[in-house]
């Protein structure tokens, strides 16, 4: 895992994104996929597995309906028939709308009958607004909102190496040559290893975000 760390940081990543991508690899994206929020193409499709076949389609803030007007997610109905997607990607999207509770039952509309939701939400990281940035989300809260919205076997995993990662993330992203970052993430990196060691509890108390899947 720590090579892996070491490509992503090499890559120019935040340590948050690289984690966020290694959890993405684990899974298999099939069917018809719609990503909410990420651009016209995020890079982190490049770590889902895909079955042949799969249709990806990305909608953002920049999507224009048939009469030219954008969609603002806070209050726009995603422009989709209901039951119309079997898995719908949610990452770094949740945090920069007010609205939530909105945009997570438009989600589960056009979701099909035992459809997955699969998204991520950053929380020790840095004010970054886009255009917007107005929560972070705890486990408890992310519970309770997708079983108010009336999902279905909620699995919400905290995503972070523990209390020096935090640290580090927050060091990176100042403006340091990337190499700078690369040569100080070991000491971040070991430092965590051994305090998690005598407190493993610590980790699911400083995490950089938290990788979540439902379904319908």
């Amino acid at each position: 895992m720590f090579l892996d760390i070491i490509k992503g940081i090499a890559r120019g990543k935040s340590l948050l994104r690289t984690l966020m991508n290694l959890e993405l690899r684990k899974f298999e994206l099939k069917g018809r996929v719609l990503d909410v929020g990420g651009g016209t193409n995020p890079s982190y499709f490049g770590f889902f597995g895909k079955k042949e076949g799969t249709e990806i389609i990305n909608i953002d803030g920049k999507y224009r309906d048939e009469q030219g007007n954008m969609i603002d997610f806070e209050k726009d109905k995603l422009p989709y028939s209901e039951s119309t997607f079997d898995k719908v990607i949610l990452c770094n999207v949740l945090e920069h709308i007010y609205n939530y509770k909105f945009l997570v039952s438009e989600v589960r509309r056009i979701l099909k009958n035992d459809g997955d939701l699969i998204g991520f939400v950053p929380f020790l990281i840095n004010y970054h607004p886009d255009p917007h940035d107005y929560f972070r989300y705890t486990k408890e809260s992310l519970q309770n909102i997708f079983t108010e919205a009336g999902f279905a076997d909620i699995k919400i995993k905290e995503v972070g190496l523990g209390p020096f990662s935090v640290a580090f993330n927050a060091i990176a992203g100042l403006p340091f040559p990337r190499f700078c970052k690369i040569l100080y993430l070991p000491f971040f990196y070991f430092c965590d290893f051994l305090v998690l060691k005598f407190r493993p509890r610590l980790k699911t108390r400083y995490p950089l975000g938290y990788l979540f899947t439902l379904k319908k």
